[in-house]
């Protein structure tokens, strides 16, 4: 799909919700009900990756959420007329709290396009952040649409490959930008080891070719800085000369190697890096992934967190930190033990071979984030933090 079309087709989408609110607010506001409400982007909410099936999140300190718990007879009059109302547009709702509710596509086709976008804007997110290293999603999205990355900014483009290569189990620099001498990034084996294995040029063109004085001109750069290794990586295509020109390149021992890697080759790769990534925090692989097999123990490495929920109810979730960035932590869950009560109310530890929450994944990235002076930890609906060492009270009475 070309471009332009991309971007129109996300803008349709996008009309169709915008179109839905304004008429939820008409109908919200004719029956005074719109006071202390609005419209939120669900995953933007969550501060998580969106999920198929998200369209609004409509949340209301006011009458309108409320009415959706009511019992009283006029409220559910209105309730059913604002579920014909949502039903005509091809969406149904479901509540998220007591002050939310999510609104629904109905239409599956639908529901599949409007993932496409918010993974999009979800990722255009993470890109101010320079958070794509540890997210399979981002790797899947492009590993299923790759045209989507001629839509990066040169510099988010350069910022994604250095996730790319990070991933490939390399040390990584990455250049300022501009003033690079013709090097975008460097990579070595590994941090401990400062022996440089490539150079790295990346050109984001949406349709223009890459041609032979390109090629060439990276290869001499590579000689000059004696990388045994040089890779042009595209959005776009070589020519055949530029193609014939690494082919003989690689058959000199004595100078740089040549890879050209086009949109098809950047494919692959997050192809590969989302198995990687998934089989690691979803499918709890035991194997590290290259992007942390060279890594070494980090300050928080093996500390303990906890996250207190539930409504009407007090649980706790408890999950070890394997690895954390400026940013991040990957968290791995681990269940409880019961060290005093009667199975309904007491307190409980936490235990590496304690049953899990039914829910809890294996793994999960969880963000970094400090208030009065002690660190919390942000994931799945539960905020975490370093557990101090105590029996935590729980409660499933409801």
């Amino acid at each position: 799909m070309p471009a332009g079309d991309v971007l129109l087709r996300d803008q349709a989408i996008l009309g169709r919700l915008e179109a839905l609110k304004a008429k939820i607010v008409t109908w919200a506001t004719k029956h005074d009900m719109w006071s202390d409400s609005a419209f939120k982007t669900p995953f933007v909410h969550r501060n998580e990756a969106p999920f198929l099936g998200e369209g609004l999140l409509l949340v209301s300190d006011g009458e309108l959420v409320s009415m959706f718990n009511s019992e009283h007879h006029e409220m559910d009059r209105l309730e059913e007329e604002f579920r014909a109302l949502l039903e005509g547009e091809g969406f149904w709702y479901e509540l998220q709290s007591r002050t939310s509710a999510l609104i629904i596509p109905k239409d599956e086709a639908f529901q599949a396009d409007l993932l496409k976008v918010y993974r999009w804007k979800w990722i255009q997110s993470l890109s101010k952040r320079r958070l794509y290293s540890l997210h399979s999603e981002v790797f899947e999205f492009f590993a299923r649409d790759p045209d989507r990355l001629k839509h990066l900014g040169w510099r988010q483009f350069e910022e994604f490959l250095d996730a790319v290569f990070k991933n490939q189990g390399f040390h990584t620099q990455i250049g300022p930008g501009s003033g690079d001498g013709g090097i975008d990034h460097r990579l070595y084996q590994s941090e401990a080891i400062p022996e440089i294995v490539a150079v790295v040029q990346a050109k984001n063109y949406k349709k223009k070719p890459i041609g032979l004085e390109a090629v060439a001109a990276l290869w001499a750069v590579a000689a000059a800085a004696r990388a045994p290794n040089a890779i042009l990586a595209t959005t776009s295509r070589f020519l055949p000369g530029a193609q014939e020109f690494a082919r003989n390149a690689r058959q000199d021992l004595n100078l740089p190697k040549l890879e050209l890697a086009d949109l098809g080759r950047i494919q692959e790769w997050c192809a590969t890096i989302s198995r990687q990534l998934e089989a690691y925090f979803d499918g709890g692989e035991l194997s590290l992934p290259p992007l942390l097999a060279n890594r070494g123990s980090t300050p928080l490495s093996g500390r303990i967190v906890v996250a207190t929920w539930g409504v009407g109810v007090h649980l706790n979730s408890f999950a070890v930190i394997e690895a954390d960035y400026p940013h991040e932590v990957i968290l791995r869950s681990i269940g409880q033990r019961q060290v005093s009560g009667d199975g309904q109310q007491g307190t409980e530890m936490p235990d590496e071979n304690g049953a899990l929450f039914q829910l809890d994944p294996a793994r999960f990235v969880a963000y970094r984030s400090e208030s009065q002076g002690r660190e919390h930890f942000w994931a799945n609906g539960k905020l975490y933090g370093l557990w101090d060492g105590t029996p935590q009270d729980f409660d499933m009475l409801d």
